[in-house]
């Protein structure tokens, strides 16, 4: 588990949270857990897509404190009524791209990780997780772009095979140093790029020149891209 409060440090300012979802005793619990950290602000809270939607369109055009109070996080429930998660990842994603989406759901529905992350969502939580998940997913989005666990590791690759993501892929690997490979492993193993630092004894501006070139060098776009292609590649093992 990340040190929440060590990696939330590095922003400039608290992180604006929403939570989404039609549950009034959840999401009031999940709003009064994360009161509790200094590091969250929770400036929304929505009972389903379209409430959501409506609460956005007030924020960014009609009120006085403009976008400064649309969140940096949804938290959004997957199943609501009028519109649900995946209807609502769709468009928050052609209006509010900058939004990062931590999609929440009570089941392992496995089969809708992989599109979800294809449509925008940038990580899944079970509702069972522990307050300290959800904050250590709510600073990976804002760090990396994406949260990753085991869970959605097995997920992608299950996706990725059942729509031949994977055959897709270029069939030839790339010039990747030794070097670059350890860092594509640890990437997938949800390592911030401090703590690929303190691994190789280097410094942070140079582990991100690394990814710089990884990503020009496998012509990948996001996390979820370089995971699939590590998968290919055999450059990480998961359990199938």
């Amino acid at each position: 588990m990340t040190d929440n409060s060590d990696s939330i440090k590095k922003f400039d300012r608290v992180i604006n949270v929403g939570v989404v979802d039609d549950h009034l005793l959840f999401r009031s619990g999940m709003v009064s857990l994360l009161g509790d950290f200094d590091e969250i602000k929770v400036v929304l809270e929505a009972s389903n897509g379209r409430d959501l939607l409506d609460q956005l369109d007030a924020i960014v055009h009609r009120s006085k404190q403009g976008k400064n109070n649309v969140p940096d996080v949804l938290l959004l429930d997957l199943q609501m009524p009028e519109m649900n998660g995946i209807q609502t990842t769709m468009f928050l994603q052609e209006e509010y791209p900058e939004i990062k989406i931590i999609i929440l759901t009570m089941h392992n529905e496995e089969e809708f990780i992989f599109d979800l992350l294809n449509k925008g969502a940038s990580g899944f939580l079970a509702k069972d997780k522990t307050v300290e998940t959800v904050m250590d997913a709510i600073t990976s989005v804002m760090k990396d772009g994406m949260y990753v666990n085991e869970q959605i590791l097995k997920a992608i690759v299950r996706g990725s095979q059942r729509k031949n993501h994977i055959s897709d892929l270029s069939p030839k690997t790339p010039d990747l140093t030794e070097r670059e490979i350890e860092i594509i492993q640890l990437i997938c193993e949800q390592k911030t790029n401090k703590e690929i630092a303190d691994f190789f004894q280097l410094s942070t501006r140079t582990v991100e020149n690394h990814r710089v070139a990884i990503l020009a060098k496998t012509g990948v776009k996001n996390m979820a891209g370089l995971v699939l292609y590590a998968i290919k590649y055999n450059l990480i093992k998961v359990a199938k």
